[in-house]
């Protein structure tokens, strides 16, 4: 019997997030979810990421 699909964010959960907690806004699951979407759906930069992230909100 084939597996469910995982979401993309279980993926990304077991990785330690460097940052500063007190700094930070998102997830680290949450920022690379969408950076992985952006660059799926065509964003080359940081700035063109976050304008398909603005887009969709």
């Amino acid at each position: 019997m084939p597996s469910l699909p995982m979401p993309i964010t279980d993926v990304f959960v077991a990785l330690a997030d460097p940052r500063q907690t007190n700094k930070v806004q998102h997830s680290l699951a949450e920022t690379l979810t969408v950076a992985v979407c952006g660059i799926l759906v065509g964003a080359d930069t940081f700035e063109e990421i976050q304008a398909w992230a603005r887009e969709k909100l």
